[in-house]
């Protein structure tokens, strides 16, 4: 049996839908047709948890895809660190990983991020309003990743309209708008413009951020990658990194915020219980929806044969809500028992900024609950939810007693 001859009367299984709410035609993907051809973007949905672990755990089978076929393809660029695999691979993650493994992390999240999620806390604490994902978390998030980055210079307000752009064109391969690429392609062209002086910049001087160890890392003493080279993978750091943290806490607050108890108890003990609101957040709504594999030779997974050579998406989102693993996985519930979860991804290409992304993620929600009182929805405006290769609570109008 193949996934598109299975899944040939579920109508639910088109763009539109999966940008609205993923969710929904995930629920009957994992109970009706869990291994699924989606024509829209030319790959097999893998939707259970247990399949997504076999898929995930197989890098013998399902590689990292290279496909210019791929939306990433044409976002990105090719090679990138996502696409990649072996001793290159390995080579370029060493590089990445340099300033964001968990001891270099513990060395000073603290004395960056705190900071600067007080200091945007303060912007708008006397206003007793605001949208907590477009001037809170996301400037938080891209202000503390910049500065790993390196790019302490550019624009919080240009970061932000970088990924948001960027995602745009990852999202657009099914409606093809030639607006969204319009705007995807400008953000690629300004990142490039912005990048070559500090690509030319860490060449000369090598210094720590991130940047410079992409440049020099995991190469032999005097080697260093070429700017062309680095960028696509530059491109995936600046949509996954400056976007994840941001949109995982706003992912969060949202869920704490539907939910009373919990919310008090958050407002009660913020310190205490932020990182497990953000594990939650982070499994509830999956900021990175799906990662793609290809399949390197004939596999059948849940009755359906995957060709060799297809493109596979392991739904990272969907495992996320598998009723296998949790119980009422559609709630949020930040004291359900711990069980990891999907959202980083799978070795070897599991999500390096994983610790990073953690520890702001939960400065700035325990700096939230503790600077603003009685935090809640506005009721007056509607909260924006959306994507589905990206998703997040793209606008949280809240208000608090100022």
């Amino acid at each position: 049996m193949h996934g598109d001859e299975d899944m040939a009367g579920h109508d639910e299984l088109t763009g539109d839908n999966l940008y609205d709410d993923p969710y929904r035609v995930y629920a009957r993907l994992r109970s009706e047709a869990p291994v699924a051809f989606f024509a829209g973007t030319h790959e097999y949905f893998v939707t259970r948890w247990a399949d997504c672990q076999t898929v995930g755990a197989n890098d013998r089978i399902f590689g990292p895809s290279d496909s210019e076929l791929r939306p990433e393809a044409r976002v990105f660029g090719m090679p990138n660190v996502l696409s990649m695999s072996g001793p290159a691979h390995a080579a370029l993650r060493e590089g990445i990983e340099a300033e964001v493994r968990p001891g270099r992390v513990d060395e000073y999240v603290e004395a960056l991020a705190r900071p600067i999620a007080v200091e945007h806390i303060q912007r708008i604490r006397q206003r007793g309003e605001a949208d907590l994902t477009r001037e809170l978390f996301e400037p938080i998030s891209v202000r503390v990743v910049a500065a790993v980055l390196g790019m302490d210079d550019v624009r919080t307000d240009t970061l932000q309209g970088w990924f948001h752009a960027i995602n745009g064109g990852l999202q657009n391969t099914v409606a093809d708008d030639p607006r969204v690429w319009e705007k995807c392609d400008a953000a690629i062209a300004d990142i490039d413009d912005v990048m070559r002086p500090m690509y030319d910049k860490v060449c000369a001087s090598p210094d720590r951020s991130m940047i410079s160890h992409v440049v020099h890392g995991g190469l032999e003493q005097g080697k260093r990658r070429s700017f062309d080279e680095i960028m696509p993978t530059i491109r995936v750091i600046i949509l996954g990194g400056l976007q994840e943290p941001g949109h995982g806490a706003a992912n969060a607050v949202y869920g704490l915020l539907t939910e009373p108890a919990q919310n008090a108890a958050m407002l009660a003990d913020p310190a205490g219980l932020a990182l497990k609101a953000y594990d939650e957040g982070l499994r509830w709504i999956a900021p990175i929806g799906v990662t793609p594999r290809v399949a390197f030779e004939d596999f059948e997974l849940a009755g359906t044969t995957i060709p060799k050579g297809s493109s596979v998406a392991i739904v990272l989102a969907s495992a996320n809500r598998d009723e296998s693993r949790w119980d009422d996985p559609d709630r949020f519930d930040m004291d359900r028992r711990k069980k990891s979860h999907a959202s980083f991804g799978y070795r070897p290409h599991f999500c390096s900024g994983h610790y990073l992304s953690r520890a702001a993620g939960r400065i700035a929600i325990e700096e939230a609950y503790r600077r603003l009182d009685n935090l809640r929805i506005d009721p007056e405006r509607p909260v924006n939810i959306k994507g589905w290769r990206f998703r997040g609570v793209v606008n949280l109008p809240a208000r608090w007693d100022a």
